[in-house]
């Protein structure tokens, strides 16, 4: 163990004896389903988790779903300049396809780059966010090597009648904000609808000022969520959801146009759908069936504004991704301490485009089995899917974790978990880019987690190895996919939350070794160590929060020849409650307009950072 580690335990573990930690007496209990697709207190679950409440969004005030799972123990993104740019998330050092990310349980993201569109997904309209770390393949098959994200879609519950909110903010670089939402019914249904709608200026997402790249990249956002619920008895209840945004966001590149490269703005325009429909029924009381049957649209079209008159005028690519999702699942409840997991489900993928792919069409059969034990002080669980893909084939994924309380309050887990995952379309057929004879992707991970669960707060130390095998990756050097043998993926994670002289603490720190199997070197855009601090207070009407994050160097190419420089950025939020209907917040981002590069354009240079940005914000809730 080296110093920076034993460092990171020894802080931990000395601010857990501390006495300017605070009882809680309000502690309470958070519940999630994420991890084991039942519903299960985070203290008890058998994986790492973070959980971010509505409470945390509002007092974080994120402007983007980016920054606000930026602030999770093991997240590292990459976002190619400003608001609306490609952004790629990195959980635990794996690559930017191997999180699973799902809204409402329905999973989401593109066909044909592997990846969910996290420019989409505003955090006006999340209630809760659950993210899980380590392999999930044995619950959820492709893409969960590196862990699952969930996001709860916001409900604005209430029982009594219509309720109305409204939402307006104004910033800097010309961004504007309008949130409207309108909820209402009664103990049986209930339903809610949202719309939101978000336009910036932004800034020039690459430092190359030749031709019209040196011009502002604006982006614009129109987003609707829509959600019912009606309960037909107290063994039924249906619930109903729909999700739309619709994006434009400006970028920096050339275009071609009759075999001759010509000045243009170019943006893409971009939506993402969801539809999903589910219902829960228990035929006996320890029987709980839930079927389920969804759709995700990913759709993107660049399109071309020629700055020359000569050009030719031709149409950018299209992209349109359609995933289709049918599932069923038993949870059934075996005497008082034990719960077995049954279910099915089958997937459809289909791409259309302009662009010739070999293959439009892929589906996907998995069945899985999974069984939780509580035997007091320990507690087990064993995990098996099984999934038919039509290109692929069978591939088999197994779950096993331990937890035993050392004393009431702390507990002590091993887990081993296996993952999968399939090819994108990209990897596999964009022209002049993909190779057709790319493997699947199989993972082997392993991990010992100290938990403790106190009145004052939580605290987590977890080591895990992670061997991937058949890794694929970009190759900068080559412009196209490289196949690895496999990459070690070792880490460290450290996290506290407690309350400090009336002051909310939260700390995280991530120790990464992310490396090529066979060269030893790095792998592209990780990070080694990351951490972040986040300080909250209420009093009377008035709330701030205040958030330090730091990012270490990494390398940009696979060759680790061209390093990044690290980073920090501190942030900082205010409340005031005007009233019981009123709310003025005020965000400050980057409050030292530090410039930093998380990735480079081979033709445009870096990628640029947003700079210093503000939002203030009004909120009217009628009472």
């Amino acid at each position: 163990m080296n110093k920076t580690t034993l460092a990171a335990v020894s802080s931990i573990f000395t601010l857990a004896t501390s006495p300017l930690f605070a009882a809680d007496e309000s502690h309470i209990e958070t519940t999630i389903v994420t991890a084991t697709r039942t519903e299960q207190s985070v203290a008890d679950i058998l994986a790492p988790v973070t959980v971010f409440e509505r409470a945390d969004i509002e007092r974080i005030q994120p402007n983007d779903l980016q920054e606000l799972l930026s602030r999770a123990v093991g997240v590292s993104f990459v976002r190619n300049g400003g608001r609306g740019a490609s952004t790629s998330l990195f959980l635990r050092g794996n690559q930017s396809n191997h999180t699973l990310l799902m809204i409402d349980g329905v999973r989401i993201g593109s066909a044909t780059n592997g990846a969910p569109a996290l420019t989409n997904i505003p955090p006006e309209l999340i209630e809760r966010v659950e993210i899980v770390r380590g392999s999930r393949s044995s619950l959820y098959g492709s893409e969960a090597i590196g862990g699952v994200i969930n996001i709860i879609t916001r409900k604005y519950h209430d029982t009594d009648g219509l309720k109305p909110m409204i939402q307006l903010g104004v910033g800097t670089q010309g961004s504007r904000k309008a949130l409207v939402a309108v909820s209402g019914g009664n103990e049986q249904t209930q339903a809610n609808i949202s719309v939101l709608r978000e336009e910036t200026d932004g800034v020039d997402n690459t430092a190359s000022k030749a031709g019209v790249s040196g011009d502002k990249d604006a982006f614009e956002q129109t987003a609707i969520n829509a959600t019912f619920s009606h309960k037909i008895n107290d063994a039924a209840e249906l619930f109903a959801l729909y999700q739309n945004s619709k994006t434009e966001s400006d970028y920096d590149n050339n275009c071609r146009a009759g075999g001759v490269t010509y000045a243009c703005s170019p943006y893409t325009e971009a939506e993402v759908g969801i539809a999903n429909i589910r219902g829960e029924f228990r035929p006996l009381d320890s029987w709980l069936l839930t079927l389920s049957a969804g759709e995700s649209k990913d759709q993107s079209t660049i399109n071309y504004r020629y700055v020359d008159p000569a050009a030719i005028g031709v149409n950018g690519d299209t992209f349109d991704t359609t995933r289709r999702i049918y599932s069923l699942q038993n949870d059934v409840m075996i005497g008082e301490h034990h719960v077995l997991t049954v279910g099915a489900e089958r997937s459809l993928d289909h791409v259309e485009s302009n662009l010739s792919y070999g293959e439009v069409d892929r589906g996907n059969k998995g069945v899985y089995a999974q069984w939780q034990g509580d035997f007091g002080a320990l507690d087990a669980l064993i995990g098996f899917r099984k999934d038919d893909n039509d290109q692929f084939g069978k591939n088999e994924t197994k779950n096993v974790s331990v937890g035993y309380d050392l004393v009431d309050e702390i507990k002590l887990i091993g887990s081993y978990g296996e993952g999968y995952n399939a090819p994108t379309f990209n990897d596999l057929y964009y022209p002049f880019y993909g190779v057709d004879t790319l493997n699947p992707e199989t993972s082997k991970n392993i991990e010992l987690e100290l938990r403790g669960n106190h009145q004052w707060g939580d605290w987590g130390v977890a080591r895990f190895e992670n061997k991937v095998d058949n890794l694929i990756q970009y190759n900068p050097a080559t412009f196209g996919p490289d196949q690895i043998e496999g990459a070690e993926i070792k880490g460290w994670e450290f996290s506290v939350a407690s309350e400090i002289l009336d002051w909310s603490v939260k700390a995280n720190i991530s120790l990464l070794d992310a490396i090529d199997a066979n060269s030893g070197l790095d792998l592209r855009r990780r990070a080694d160590k990351q951490a972040n601090l986040d300080l909250g207070r209420e009093w009377q009407k008035w709330g701030v929060n205040g958030s330090l994050r730091l990012v270490s160097s990494r390398f940009e190419d696979t060759a680790n020849t061209d390093e990044l420089g690290g980073y920090g950025l501190v942030d900082s939020s205010v409340s005031y409650r005007v009233n019981e209907e009123v709310k003025l917040q005020l965000a400050l981002k980057n409050i030292f307009d530090k410039e930093y590069v998380s990735a480079r354009s081979f033709s445009f240079g870096d990628y640029l950072s947003i700079g210093r940005e503000a939002m203030l914000s009004i909120t009217y809730t009628p009472k």
